[in-house]
């Protein structure tokens, strides 16, 4: 099921998703550049390809650079090894791309 549809469906999951995600994304000891470059790492480690548009997109809004961006690539490939290496092209697009 899609996001959209399960906000259709039942909205109210949708809603609370959504205060969940603005609680956890908000400043803290960590920033939210720094939570937005972790979860694009995580995205990465998790294959989620939409997970890694929206957050690496999110991490350059809140400021982080493409070299961060790429670092956090890195960290990500250290640890799951070279099968992270299937998202090198979506990072390109991060790193390459002209800001």
């Amino acid at each position: 099921m899609s996001l959209l549809l399960l906000g259709k469906k039942d909205p109210s999951v949708m809603k609370a998703l959504h205060r969940y995600k603005k609680e956890i994304f908000k400043e803290g000891e960590l920033t939210v550049r720094e939570k937005e470059l972790i979860a694009t790492a995580i995205s990465i480690t998790l294959k989620c390809e939409k997970c890694l548009e929206f957050h690496a997109d999110a991490a350059l809004e809140a400021g982080a650079t493409r070299k961060e961006i790429m670092e956090a690539f890195e960290v990500a490939m250290y640890l799951v090894g070279p099968s992270a290496v299937i998202w090198s092209d979506m990072i390109d697009h991060y790193i390459e791309e002209s800001e």
